[in-house]
């Protein structure tokens, strides 16, 4: 893929689908997350929480999840960037009137979403929080059969190594990438086969699984 001109804007959310909305919402608010406010742009029922730098975006509706979503300044000049370098968009929603909208997949198949304007206040966001149970937001771990291909399509999209990882590599063995302000693993899919949102805690004696009802991964380590 040519890299010229590709940015993914900034990141938003981690855009999950849920089949019950106050069902999903209930279970990342005993996770420690906290609700933040939404605006009236999406036709369906959507919610969406926070825990740290992270913002996950509960949408009851049915979409390829979850998803990487990102707020991109030029919405159309992206969707061109993207079609001129040989991305194979999912979908797009551009007409008038309509909010706009695109995606795309990364090479094992992990959904990008690219959005025209923010859906929720930003500001509800406290970049420094925990979880008792959780622990701290460490990032998010797509799997991939070929972890360098992966690696090098994020970079190609402007994500860059992060210089002094804050997590050993022997528990969460991963490359760490800054994608837009969201840290992102690449991790080989043997490690685990789902993408999962990894946490930190202190005294952690061994990898804990929790799975939501959308059936998102939440992994301590």
């Amino acid at each position: 893929m040519n890299q010229d001109g590709l940015t993914l804007g900034r990141f938003h959310e981690i855009s999950v689908s849920t089949d019950n909305l106050a069902e999903s919402l209930q279970f990342y608010e005993l996770m420690g997350f906290a609700a933040s406010q939404v605006e009236p742009i999406w036709p369906h029922p959507y919610a969406v929480v926070s825990l740290g730098s992270l913002v996950v975006g509960l949408h009851e509706y049915r979409f390829p999840s979850p998803s990487i979503t990102c707020v991109h300044q030029d919405i159309m000049g992206a969707l061109e960037s993207y079609r001129d370098a040989g991305a194979v968009i999912a979908f797009a929603k551009t007409e008038p009137g309509q909010f706009k909208e695109f995606g795309f997949r990364d090479p094992a198949g992990h959904m990008v979403t690219l959005l025209e304007r923010t859906t929720h206040r930003a500001d509800a966001v406290d970049p420094h929080g925990s979880s008792r149970t959780l622990g701290r937001f460490a990032g998010f771990s797509l799997p991939s059969a070929a972890p360098e291909i992966s690696a090098g399509f994020w970079r190609a999209l402007g994500a860059t190594p992060l210089a002094m990882p804050s997590v050993d590599s022997r528990v969460w063995p991963a490359a760490l990438l800054d994608a837009a302000g969201l840290t992102i693993g690449i991790h080989d899919e043997s490690w685990l086969d789902k993408p999962a949102l990894v946490f930190q805690r202190a005294g952690a004696a061994e990898r804990t699984v929790f799975e939501s009802p959308e059936g998102a991964r939440l992994v301590v380590i």
